[in-house]
């Protein structure tokens, strides 16, 4: 009975948290007309500065440790829209205010002067209330951690809102969030929660970017390889298996953002072939993450061979192509060798059916076609393959006799 009543307190609090986050971010998009902006950012910054108040009386007063250590996270959940409405102030005086910000999201300051003075305040009484909630919630890296956060949050005061300028905020925002939790290694999900609200700048900047500002697929590509990147550092140092192979999806996406640059600079065609080319460059990245993992290198070149042979069969059913044709005999090939080493009879008849298919769909195209894609193609993989194998065969070879000859060499 206990340890539910201590489960509806935890649910009460966290609701009651979420409500005062709703309540500040409504002024993200405030339309209150009759009220000037200084004075709604001024009633935002005096309900945050009731927070801490709040989590003193709780923590102190009442012995509530647990509710006192929600309020100071809600207290970091709100920094971020502090920030962002700093942000249009500074904007609105450094910058240049375009026609997409719709009148909602707009924060207008009387004066430069002026926003130099929201801002200067508003830093002077918030940054000493961050430092108070790393002291609370990860004691010994308070300083770094409060730091990062103010440097992370001051990015977002930049009166640049284009694409290039905010690939650069968030690249270094979430790379810094990524190494300071590798090096913090927090043990709680107070510290966890902590940690991780120093990547919540970066997701203002994303989020903002994209709703009213420009957007580019190197702006998009970035920011899901940035996130790749740190899913992948912090599952490997965490030796977490879920959250190395959570990094396949933001790795498809990067991918998928940076494949139409790509394919524009070879100049591409046709669908077809940006989709062939997808699933190879896709290929080069997980495989490159399967190389550097530990705990989970099957399932990243398990992806890479499934979305490859995916991609191949697809482009053959829909657009029969000699370079399709010979990446399914490639990987077919593959699980066909797999297969038979591991004697797992599902890569093994699989490989033969992806093989064989794009094997007859290459021999078709070459009879119906004289050009050099088809017959040539298929001979140099021919020569390729068997050169492959007697490589191979050497090297087997060699480390045989070496293997062989160890055991009797004097110690």
């Amino acid at each position: 009975m206990e340890t539910r009543l201590q489960q509806v307190f935890q649910v009460l609090r966290w609701c009651g948290a979420t409500m005062i986050v709703a309540a500040a971010g409504t002024f993200l998009v405030q339309s209150w007309d009759q009220v000037g902006d200084v004075t709604r950012y001024l009633a935002l910054l005096g309900t945050t500065v009731l927070l801490p108040a709040l989590a003193y009386l709780c923590g102190i007063r009442w012995q509530e440790g647990r509710s006192a250590r929600v309020l100071m996270l809600t207290l970091l959940a709100l920094l971020p829209i502090h920030a962002g409405v700093l942000g249009g102030f500074v904007l609105s005086q450094f910058g240049s205010v375009t026609t997409a910000v719709a009148p909602v999201a707009q924060w207008v300051a009387p004066s430069r002067v002026a926003a130099l003075l929201l801002v200067g305040g508003a830093g002077a009484l918030l940054v000493p209330l961050m430092w108070a909630t790393f002291r609370v919630l990860a004691r010994p890296h308070a300083q770094a951690l409060t730091v990062a956060s103010a440097a992370a949050h001051g990015m977002l005061l930049i009166p640049d809102r284009s694409a290039l300028a905010a690939t650069l905020v968030v690249v270094p925002i979430l790379g810094t969030a990524t190494w300071l939790a590798v090096r913090v290694k927090p043990a709680t999900t107070e510290a966890r929660l902590a940690v991780a609200s120093l990547a919540t700048p970066a997701l203002v900047v994303a989020a903002r970017q994209v709703l009213f500002y420009d957007v580019s697929n190197v702006f998009c590509g970035t920011i899901f390889a940035a996130g790749a990147l740190a899913l992948f550092v912090l599952g490997k140092r965490s030796k977490d298996a879920t959250i190395e192979r959570l990094t396949v999806v933001p790795t498809l996406l990067s991918v998928g953002a940076f494949v139409e640059l790509l394919g524009d600079s070879v100049h591409l065609s046709s669908l077809s072939s940006y989709w062939l080319l997808y699933g190879l460059v896709s290929a080069f990245a997980l495989l490159a993450f399967a190389w550097h993992s530990s705990t989970c290198k099957t399932f990243f070149v398990r992806t890479a061979v499934i979305l490859n042979a995916t991609t191949a069969t697809t482009t053959l059913l829909v657009d029969p192509r000699p370079w399709a044709a010979l990446q399914a005999i490639a990987v077919g090939l593959g699980l066909l060798s797999y297969g038979l080493v591991t004697n797992r009879r599902r890569a093994l008849y699989s490989g033969i059916a992806v093989a064989a298919f794009g094997f007859i769909i290459e021999v078709v195209h070459a009879i119906e076609v004289f050009q050099p894609s088809g017959w040539l193609a298929l001979a140099g993989f021919g020569f390729a393959l068997v050169g492959l194998t007697a490589w191979l065969e050497r090297r087997a070879r060699a480390a045989k006799v070496s293997h062989a000859v160890a055991p009797g060499l004097p110690q």
